[in-house]
């Protein structure tokens, strides 16, 4: 069976991911991902991606959706699956108190994009 743990380094520290989604009828979906210190699995990072989820292309975090950036005045596309963004989740996480050794409550992921300047307003379920 294939490891579904996915490695990144970040500031030389190991950490170890994975995403998973959710489907919700009539409401969308929930892309989680699931961060973890290399080593402790028992006090994970957890990030939820509450969107529509479009009924070809899916979750639209996952495939890649082009997202207007406030702060650099420029639209970019937002893939989560992208190794720059797990690294933007983990270095954010860690601003918010985690440590990769302590409980912290489950965070809301599109918080994260909204505070990194991303306009949000096109993920909200429909």
């Amino acid at each position: 069976m294939k490891n579904k743990l996915r490695k990144i380094v970040v500031d030389n520290i190991d950490y170890r991911y994975y995403v998973s989604f959710n489907e919700y009828e009539y409401r969308g979906g929930d892309m989680v991902v699931k961060i973890f210190l290399n080593g402790n699995k028992t006090t994970p990072l957890v990030l939820h991606f509450l969107t529509f989820i479009d009924p070809i292309k899916g979750h639209p975090l996952n495939n890649g959706i082009d997202l207007f950036n406030r702060l650099t005045q420029s639209k970019v596309r937002v893939n989560i699956h992208e190794p720059k963004y797990i690294r933007e989740l983990i270095l954010e996480g860690v601003k918010r108190g985690w440590t990769g050794s302590n409980h912290i409550d489950k965070q809301n992921g599109i918080d994260y994009l909204t505070t990194w300047g991303f306009d949000t307003s096109s993920l909200v379920p429909h």
